[in-house]
């Protein structure tokens, strides 16, 4: 997944999760972070304030990408004595010593972030240490699922009742799998039909406006997409995206059948 309809500003819910992690497993930080774009930002830090201030960092500069890769959780007791490991980047600027993080899943299985513990110096994490991380891990995907929820249906309320065109498409169109997006290719909204036909994740629902939109930039207004999560099959699918209109996208979905 590539992006997410949260609230970046409102995160202070996150913070107070991430901060009972390092209380509780005695560590110096703790990060609750998802994927965006080609980064992972960090929904909870448990840091100060000061520490707080880029909460985006590039994926690949990340220990929490080899957690997201493997989908399963990972423990590092000694992150310096490891020649590959000790030369990436978050290492030496946030000074991790040992590491353990778990996946972030949402609905239909697929890893969308990672919460991790820091520690400073080399420690053998605990079995017990896994198994509460993985608890809390539970509860941070619950929260993060209510916050997009939250946060979708509040821009759908806005955009639409600004946008009579859009609500008279959408009446007219019962039965037909659609999505409506903002020009940042946002979700704003999915109707049931697109849910049950196409038997895609919640996840995989955020993708499709993104790839729709990226269609609509390059002047092309239908054609074949392929949408995909880590640990999940590639569904192939067709769009058709409907002429912008005040801000907003009707797009209509299908299986691309091929031949």
């Amino acid at each position: 997944m590539t992006h997410h309809a949260i609230d970046f500003s409102n995160l202070a819910e996150f913070d107070a999760l991430a901060q009972s992690i390092a209380a509780k497993l005695n560590c110096q930080i703790s990060l609750i972070s998802v994927v965006h774009e080609d980064a992972l930002f960090a929904l909870g830090h448990s840091g100060e304030s000061s520490e707080k201030e880029n909460r985006n960092v590039a994926m690949r500069d990340t220990l929490c990408a080899r957690t997201i890769e493997a989908g399963q959780p990972l423990r590092i007791c000694d992150v310096r004595g490891d020649p590959v490991l000790a030369r990436t980047p978050t290492v030496e600027a946030m000074d991790i010593g040992a590491y353990l993080g778990v996946p972030l899943r949402m609905e239909g299985g697929g890893v969308v972030g990672a919460i991790c513990a820091l520690s400073s110096s080399a420690r053998i994490w605990q079995d017990a240490e896994q198994a509460y991380l993985v608890a809390v891990a539970d509860l941070a995907e619950s929260k993060i699922e209510r916050h997009m929820l939250r946060y979708e249906q509040k821009a759908l309320s806005r955009a639409l009742a600004e946008n009579d065109a859009i609500l008279t498409t959408l009446s007219e169109s019962r039965g037909k799998p659609l999505t409506v997006h903002n020009q940042d290719g946002d979700l704003l909204f999915a109707n049931a039909t697109l849910r049950t036909e196409l038997h895609l994740s919640y996840q995989e629902l955020l993708v499709l406006p993104r790839a729709a939109q990226k269609l609509v930039e390059k002047g092309v207004w239908a054609g074949a997409i392929e949408v995909g999560l880590p640990g999940r099959p590639t569904n192939a699918l067709r769009v058709e995206v409907s002429a912008e209109k005040d801000g907003l996208t009707l797009a209509e979905w299908c299986r691309d059948h091929i031949d």
